[in-house]
């Protein structure tokens, strides 16, 4: 499952490059409302997270489109019972969604949005205030898991304003230690940006 993946980010990435007409580059950023759910986890809460990239949307048939994204996310949680305490993470996410643009007339467009995600880690460190240990050897390197979500396109000129919300659900543990606990990242997702028809 893994393989396959990653391997399907690759030829999107790839053959995105060779496509032409309807294709739309663009970036975009935003707030991450990031937690981390599983039978293991306690007393925790959301964590302000902020995260960003950029995309590729290419049309495939009718009303759908594939756009791949390669993401760099911020996530954790904080701890309920400490003023500034919880687990800070960084992953390269690279989600490949699948989207239904809503017919309407006019600039503005609707859509719906679903895909896998994989994400690479690069960072994870557990605070108490000022005191901060690195804990990314007890981090896997790669998580996965799934995004489902919604927005509006807004067309100016050759481009358009992108807004959307979205939930990643991880479906993975993201722990690597010997006691293997059933943790994994979710988030909430405001992204805004702007994309470039090709």
């Amino acid at each position: 499952m893994k393989r396959l993946i990653v391997t399907l980010a690759l030829v999107t990435f790839l053959s995105s490059t060779v496509l032409a007409g309807g294709l739309t580059l663009g970036f975009k950023g935003g707030l991450n409302l990031a937690n981390v759910t599983g039978d293991d986890v306690e007393d925790n809460e959301m964590k302000l997270c902020f995260g960003g990239g950029v995309f590729i949307n290419f049309p495939m048939c009718g009303l759908i489109s594939l756009q791949p994204e390669l993401l760099f996310m911020m996530k954790g949680m904080e701890f309920e019972s400490y003023i500034d305490a919880g687990v800070r993470m960084s992953y390269i996410d690279i989600p490949i969604l699948a989207k239904f643009t809503i017919p309407t007339i006019g600039a503005l467009s609707p859509n719906l949005f679903a895909g896998p995600y994989v994400g690479f880690n690069t960072s994870a460190e557990v605070y108490v205030g000022d005191i901060v240990n690195d804990i990314k050897d007890q981090v896997k390197s790669t998580d996965f898991g799934l995004v489902l979500g919604g927005g509006l396109d807004y067309s100016i000129g050759v481009g358009e304003l992108t807004f959307d919300a979205r939930y990643a659900l991880g479906l993975s543990s993201f722990d690597d230690t010997a006691d293997e606990d059933d943790v994994k990242n979710t988030g909430i997702m405001f992204m805004v940006g702007y994309g470039l028809g090709l």
